[in-house]
């Protein structure tokens, strides 16, 4: 039993909504188009679903070439269609009013705005994995895909089958392929306050972790090495891409294997 990918998804801007495609190709240390652009606040920090959940309640939609955005308040009709490469100051102005504050979108495309720069180009997950959580926690499992969104879903596994791809005991990473692009497994996802958030309302489950929490316990395989993090409240696993495989391409149905 071979995984394969089965899920695609890029975060074109930071925080907010993503694109699921069918193929996507390597950029610098990360994923095309993947963490894009980034919003920032009056003073610098990133606006993020650590920071309030106003992100969760901003529905955004792009178009095929990712030059094009739409942006509306979840559950209204009112919506703003923005260019990406001319209408930087329209695109700013309309995110302060909706977040009340002075926005500014910053661009990258070397990688710069990942969570975790030069080590993590992709966070990786199982179709298993989520469908597992989902029947423990009572979520579905796209709702589970928003809150801890992951950017490469894979199938044909056991539940956390990703975790083999982790390392725990050095500096050196797990080697693994998907297709013919090579990567480099090398930690569990610690989660933050971003999970327990309602995706689309922003909203807290004060229980979400606990709940999380036990139910890792309950499950932990036996490849896993979960233990050894201190805490259960993990999940995915960021793996780094070498700038060898710069211009590669994925696809869905590429398979997944350790080397």
């Amino acid at each position: 039993m071979i995984p394969t990918l089965s899920k695609i998804r890029i975060y074109p801007i930071k925080s907010l909504d993503p694109v699921e495609l069918t193929s996507v190709k390597i950029g610098i240390r990360s994923l095309s188009g993947d963490r894009r652009y980034a919003m920032l606040n009056q003073y610098g920090s990133y606006i993020n679903g650590k920071a309030t959940g106003l992100v969760s309640q901003l529905q955004t939609t792009f178009d095929k070439t990712l030059e094009h955005v739409t942006f509306k308040k979840r559950g209204t009709d009112d919506k703003a269609i923005f260019n990406f490469n001319s209408e930087t100051a329209q695109i700013e102005s309309w995110l302060s009013n909706f977040f009340s504050t002075k926005v500014s979108l910053i661009k990258n495309e070397e990688g710069r705005l990942m969570d975790i720069p030069d080590e993590s180009a992709a966070t990786v997950i199982a179709y298993e994995t989520l469908q597992h959580l989902a029947a423990t926690l009572t979520d579905s499992i796209d709702t589970l895909r928003l809150r801890f969104r992951a950017n490469l879903e894979f199938s044909n596994a056991p539940p956390y089958w990703e975790e083999r791809l982790a390392n725990y005991d050095s500096e050196k990473g797990i080697s693994f392929r998907v297709g013919d692009v090579n990567m480099i497994g090398i930690s569990l996802r610690a989660r933050c306050n971003v999970p327990p958030r309602n995706p689309f309302t922003g909203e807290t489950d004060k229980t979400f972790i606990k709940r999380m929490i036990e139910s890792r316990e309950r499950n932990i395989p036996a490849w896993s090495h979960i233990e050894k993090l201190g805490s259960p409240y993990h999940l995915s696993v960021d793996a780094f891409i070498p700038d060898s495989e710069m211009g590669k391409e994925i696809q869905i149905g590429d398979p997944i294997q350790i080397i």
